[in-house]
């Protein structure tokens, strides 16, 4: 069972995070961007809210509201209703006083009449209220856009918190406020019960308005990377605020990343409705945790709830009701709740699950450790009597770790047993090391509920974490005091702002955790190079590797800083599509996007795979600018894995021939994993391939200041799913592809063979650069299938020597099939091309024509396909070789529901 002492002894205090207030006013009042954040706040967790004793720096208070003072600082007090748009922005620290309402209620049907606003809260911005009569009322038919990020997430808080400042208590799990603001209520139209006739709707506790209605897709906003801290108000047994109350809220309304601290009364309560909610963690409820009533049938997986032996009221995990006075109340509540860790406190609490008053519920993989009276408690004969029906409870893969597993009070029946009857179900011991799953976790077969309901996540454990892993750790880098403060790692400088400084050789393994910052200074080196041969490595070097978790960002301090992996170590990012690995310059938080290139290195990564160029031997090669040696003789070398990587601002063009890129796989071997990686504004080239047989899958350019893609020295890798867009403002943009064999030798072996699938190439046809979208020559072999090229200025291909065009239907030479190209000039047929167009359009399913190629929602850059290039015929890149997917579409996106480059990359979606 978990020692929930010794978990709490090892967290640290999350430094503060400046915390701001709500103003009210007219819909031209929206505040300034943010610009300069400033430095991470150097924690795991987003930030105690604390601000240090201030409230902070005020730029300009909208419209209605007023500027007061906050703790040092100062703030933008709101009071009273919000009835049309307002965004609050992270300059001003804004003040709750008194109930704030976003918008007049507009009826349980819709046609009440009540002004609909939507109230925006962007990323980094922390809202306090002034006391626990200050609280934020959102009504039906109006929306809260809280769209925080993981590095920046947005914290409603209290006065108090503010006033604190860096007194705040050292985790927490060791703080004892709560009940300091009122809380968030949010109310919908979907269905509630109790109600005789019509439409149901009811009073909100607390004069927190009415909710329900009879739309169960209705959508009240976004709540995305949120804490909220000490809220709430018990006022009365039945008449009580809460950390956060979604009341009659509805499946269309997007709950994701939310963290509710030390709430009073209960953390989250559902009010019926169909609201659905991924990665929720409750710490520190004063009563129930989360709690739901009045028919709740939404869903909720990767929850985790621990309680906080300093709130003395604290009680259930789950209180689960259908209606407390009409049982049978229709329609029933019946959450689906999969990916459950519920840990009870030492000396506060009650039972792990309650599910009374006639609730049905599905729950899967869940744990529950350490509650004080039992794990499980199905409290009522009616509710017992009706667990096995069609809207009653079902437990499965579900590890009950309590001195009491089961309440087996005389309304319960045999409780145990029927638990015990379940699928996968066990009672036992937990072996939680802190929330992550241990031992005894790893051992319960797991339910996947993605075969259930496509809402849930498919996944492979119990518990809400699967491990300390930072690929499996989603609660790092937003969370609120759960997660020991990262420090900085052996042998690099702690600058004191939250960042580290990385210089020189590092060997052994080394670990970039999520909440602080990191830098590079000149040349940073992992690993000593081991050689070229994998049997027989260098006598006494000593190779190194570098993990980098989801959300970090790691940055060069000029173009001659830069990240090198030797031969023989690896790079390991774990980057997620809400949360990637971000490599840029230290100026990133004032660097133009549409402008900037060349503000630091780029990022090398040296392989022992083969490549060509050598008459003899092992044949290994030299890096340019100084970045070392690589090549060897294993195709199947590992360098690590980039997940979700964006690479912004990189490469230096010292000379012609002495270049670093955006990224440069230098002799990588296909044991390598390249999968999400997006490079912006690098030069000289984007990405670049010096030989190896390294293959990668969902690659974005854009706004490569020389070559978007390009490769040398007999690549042979496999590449899906890639976006080259070129930005206008480079003036130096060059060609979409540039491949070679080897320039000085076009016949050298192994000959370059690249196969590409589904690729989109858009030219600046109107910028100040560009060239071609496809340059092969120097005696480059490649199949390109599924292909869209559109707006190069000069040509959409061009095969640039006449032994290359020679050799193009030779077992190594071109193939191009299912190829759309769309360009003013289609093809540059030079007197070494021979008839290009004839040649292009004698193979299987190429067409050239006009592109339709389409931006995304609210985007100005066009990569997805329209309707010419849906007509194209497709070729089965699976046929070809099992790395790919197989697909029935040319280019790289097929339409707008399946856009891949959506939430993590930059620019291409502006």
């Amino acid at each position: 069972m978990i020692d929930m002492k010794k978990f709490k002894s090892m967290l640290l205090v999350c430094a503060s995070a400046a915390a701001l207030a709500a103003c009210g006013g007219d819909s031209s009042t929206e505040i300034a961007s943010p610009g300069n954040q400033g430095p991470n706040p150097g924690t795991g967790d987003g930030g105690n809210g604390g601000g240090n004793g201030g409230g902070g720096t005020v730029d300009t208070c909208p419209t209605g509201t007023s500027e007061v003072a906050l703790g040092s600082g100062k703030a933008c007090e709101i009071a009273g209703e919000i009835l049309s748009d307002l965004t609050l922005t992270s300059e001003n620290t804004y003040l709750l006083s008194g109930k704030v309402v976003v918008g007049g209620d507009v009826g349980a049907d819709g046609s009440a009449g009540g002004a609909q606003a939507t109230l925006t809260i962007e990323s980094g911005t922390t809202v306090a209220g002034k006391d626990n009569t200050s609280y934020l009322v959102v009504s039906r038919g109006s929306k809260l856009i809280a769209n925080g990020s993981s590095s920046a997430p947005i914290v409603m808080t209290s006065a108090a918190d503010i006033e604190r400042g860096s007194s705040a208590a050292t985790d927490a799990l060791s703080e004892g406020y709560t009940s300091e603001w009122g809380g968030l209520v949010v109310n919908g139209r979907a269905t509630i019960n109790g109600c005789d006739t019509g439409i149901c709707e009811a009073a909100g506790e607390a004069d927190s308005g009415n909710y329900g209605g009879d739309d169960d897709n209705d959508s009240s906003g976004t709540l995305r990377y949120l804490q909220v801290k000490y809220a709430g108000n018990p006022i009365t047994s039945e008449d009580e605020l809460n950390g956060i109350a979604f009341q009659g809220v509805g499946a269309g309304t997007t709950l994701d990343y939310i963290h509710v601290h030390n709430g009073a009364d209960d953390g989250v309560e559902f009010f019926g409705g169909t609201a659905e909610i991924k990665h929720l963690i409750v710490t520190g409820a004063d009563d129930d945790s989360l709690d739901w009533t009045k028919g709740w049938r939404g869903k909720a997986q990767h929850v985790l709830i621990m309680q906080n032996d300093n709130q003395s009221a604290s009680d259930r995990g789950f209180e689960g009701d259908n209606n407390g006075s009409a049982n049978d109340a229709t329609p029933r509540a019946q959450p689906m709740i999969s990916n459950v860790t519920l840990i009870g406190g030492n000396s506060v609490g009650d039972t792990g699950m309650v599910l009374r008053a006639g609730t049905g519920a599905k729950i899967w993989n869940a744990v529950v450790s350490g509650f004080r009276d039992d794990c499980l408690d199905i409290d009522d004969a009616s509710t017992y009597a009706a667990r096995d029906t069609a809207d009653g409870i079902t437990i499965e893969s579900t590890l009950l770790g309590c001195e009491s597993p089961t309440d087996n009070g005389s309304e319960d029946g045999d409780l145990r047993a029927w638990f015990e009857g379940q699928n996968n179900n066990v009672i036992g011991t937990t072996s939680l090391s802190g929330f992550f799953n241990g031992l005894e976790e790893s051992k319960v077969v797991a339910t996947d509920p993605s075969t259930i309901d496509s809402f849930f996540d498919s996944v492979n454990y119990i518990g809400a974490v699967k491990s300390s892993d930072a690929s499996d750790n989603w609660t790092l880098g937003w969370s609120y005091g759960i997660n020991p403060t990262p420090t900085c790692p052996d042998n690099t400088t702690d600058n004191g702002d939250g960042s580290c400084t990385l210089s020189g050789v590092y060997t052994g393994a080394m670990r970039l955790r999520a909440g602080l910052d990191y830098k590079l200074s000149g040349k940073v080196v992992i690993g000593e190079d081991l050689g070229p041969d994998a049997a027989n490595p260098i006598a006494g070097a000593v190779s190194g590797s570098l993990t980098v978790d989801a959300g970090v960002k790691v940055m060069g301090e000029n173009n001659t800083s830069f990240l090198v992996i030797s031969r023989g170590s690896k790079i390991i990012t774990n980057g997620r599509a809400d949360a990637p690995v971000v490599f840029t310059s230290s100026n990133d938080a004032t660097a133009n996007l549409d402008t900037d290139t060349s503000l630091w290195g780029g990022l090398v990564i040296n392989g022992r795979a083969t490549i060509n160029g050598c008459d003899t031997g092992i044949c290994e090669a030299a890096g340019e600018a100084d970045s070392g040696n690589y090549g060897g003789n294993d195709d199947d070398d590992d360098s690590g894995q980039l997940l979700y990587t964006v690479v912004k601002y990189a490469g230096n063009p010292i000379t012609s021939e002495d270049e670093l890129n955006g990224i440069a796989f230098q002799g990588v071997g296909r044991g390598t994993e390249v999968d999400y990686i997006q490079v912006h504004n690098g030069a000289d080239d984007g990405v670049e391939f010096f030989g190896g047989t390294v293959n990668a899958k969902h690659v974005v350019v854009t706004g490569a200041d020389d070559d978007s893609i390009d490769w040398t020295k007999g690549w042979r890798g496999m590449v899906q799913y890639a976006v080259v867009v070129q930005n206008a403002n480079q003036s130096a943009s060059d060609r979409g592809f540039e491949g070679d064999n080897n320039g000085s030798a076009n016949d050298a072996a192994p000959r370059a063979q690249p196969i590409f699938s589904n690729v989109t190439l858009v030219g600046a046809e109107d910028g100040a650069g560009g060239d071609t979208g496809m340059v092969l020559r120097a005696g480059t072999g490649a199949k390109i299938m599924n292909l869209t090229a559109a707006n190069w200025r000069d040509d959409c291909l061009d095969i640039d020597d006449a032994s290359t065009y020679a050799a193009r239907d030779t077992a190594e030479g071109i193939t191009m099939t299912s190829v759309y190209l769309a360009c003013t000039n289609n093809f540059d047929d030079g007197s070494e091309d021979g008839d290009l167009e004839a040649w292009f359009l004698g193979q299987a399913n190429n067409s050239v024509g006009v592109s339709t190629l389409a931006a995304p929602n609210g985007g100005s850059r066009a990569y997805i396909n329209g309707a010419n290039e849906t007509a194209v015929s497709v070729t089965n890149p699976a046929a070809v070789n099992s790395f790919f997917d197989s697909v029935n579409y040319i280019g790289a996106v097929k339409n707008s529901a399946g856009n891949w480059l959506q939430g993590w990359t930059v620019w291409i979606n502006d």
